[in-house]
């Protein structure tokens, strides 16, 4: 089959980048695979996509069409403009000029791709929806959605929720089926939104060779350090905890905005010797084996990628409480769950984890990992692709 994935990724470093590379570079193996990107190179290839097997091509916007998309994504946020159904679709023709919209459905006709699948950001697949109904008939469409339903009708805040609503009811019934990263999204999309839906799971990034022994006493942390990924929940949380408990030590590895922050925080609490800061590391499969509980304090996470490498290294992992943790962590007993977003909550269950035995998470952790293997989620794919149990 010839396949087409549309994606705004330069592909560096990024949990989105990596999974597109690692799936794509597996159905290059008995597809013919394109990438039709969004954004000019330089591109980054952090995680080794293959340009021998793999097509390239790109179509940047101006930079007219650049400030025309930049402007109505502020105003679908911040104002009530597209709140209503009017308001969706007046949207949806001022975000993509005609032009944007018309080169890519011509590279699609004129390569006569089988399928083609919108892989970064399920809002921004709204433009593969609109050139839908120009694609050649028999051009399967699918959007890949790598966010978590409640980040679209709750952190986005009420004006886009209401915009999305609209659109989802008058767009996005135009594909072929939509692909999402857990059974929670999957039954809100379809129950809500009477959308055609199936949940595809991340593939692991990696087959652990080590795991963990449990005896080194440290908790690590792993990801961007930013608020939505709970890096600040995890150093307040570890602070509290280190007033109780002298033993135990944290790791973060990952860089991002609350660098800054974090080397504050930690100079003046005094936790110099108690936290390091790792920065990023490109081999994790080597560090998680070091450490005896993952951290995951997410605000909101589409499926948290770290979640499943670490229990493949057998980490029991203390997660927030949210649906993707729920689905993965609490229904698979590979650890806890601590209410999201409250230090003081992380805190107690941190201190419950180092004194529980943590052998029983452990255990299930690594029962997981047939779950997410690579072999799995591409048998799973090929369905899709060829139109199978969807």
């Amino acid at each position: 089959m010839k396949i087409c994935f549309i994606a705004w990724e330069r592909f560096g470093v990024g949990g989105v980048s990596r999974v597109l590379t690692r799936v794509m570079n597996a159905l290059a193996r008995e597809h013919e695979i394109s990438v039709y990107c969004l954004r000019q190179p330089p591109l980054e290839n952090a995680y080794g996509l293959n340009l021998d097997r793999i097509r390239f091509f790109h179509h940047e916007m101006s930079l007219y069409e650049k400030i025309r998309r930049s402007v109505m994504d502020r105003l679908v946020t911040r104002t009530p403009l597209f709140s209503s159904a009017a308001g969706a679709r007046a949207y949806a023709l001022l975000r993509y000029t005609r032009a944007f919209k018309k080169r890519l459905a011509n590279h699609i006709n004129s390569q006569r791709y089988d399928a083609v699948i919108f892989g970064s950001g399920f809002e921004d697949s709204l433009l593969l929806a609109l050139v839908q109904p120009r694609l050649s008939p028999g051009t399967r469409t699918i959007s890949w959605s790598h966010a978590a339903y409640e980040d679209y009708f709750g952190f986005k805040g009420p004006h886009f929720a209401r915009y999305f609503r609209h659109a989802l009811q008058r767009f996005y019934h135009r594909f072929d089926q939509i692909i999402v990263l857990s059974d929670h999204d999957r039954e809100n999309f379809e129950k809500r939104h009477w959308l055609k839906t199936r949940r595809i799971y991340n593939p692991a990034s990696f087959t652990a060779a080590e795991h963990s022994t449990l005896t080194s006493k440290t908790f690590v942390f792993a990801g961007s350090l930013s608020s939505h990924k709970g890096a600040d929940l995890a150093l307040e949380a570890f602070e509290e905890f280190s007033r109780r408990n002298g033993e135990w030590n944290l790791h973060v590895y990952g860089e991002g905005p609350l660098r800054p922050w974090m080397e504050g925080f930690i100079q003046e609490h005094g936790l110099q010797s108690r936290v390091r800061l790792h920065g990023s590391h490109g081999a994790m499969e080597r560090e998680y084996p070091k450490h005896a509980v993952l951290l995951f304090p997410s605000r909101c996470e589409g499926f948290g990628l770290v979640q499943i490498e670490a229990m493949s290294c057998g980490l029991p992992v203390l997660a927030a409480d949210i649906p993707i943790c729920r689905e993965l962590i609490r229904d698979s007993g590979a650890g806890r769950l601590f209410p999201a977003g409250d230090s003081h909550a992380l805190c107690a269950a941190m201190l419950t984890m180092a004194a529980e035995d943590l052998a029983p998470y452990a255990r299930k952790a690594r029962e997981q990992e047939p779950r997410f293997t690579l072999e799995r989620i591409i048998r799973e794919w090929n369905e899709i692709l060829r139109g199978e149990n969807s």
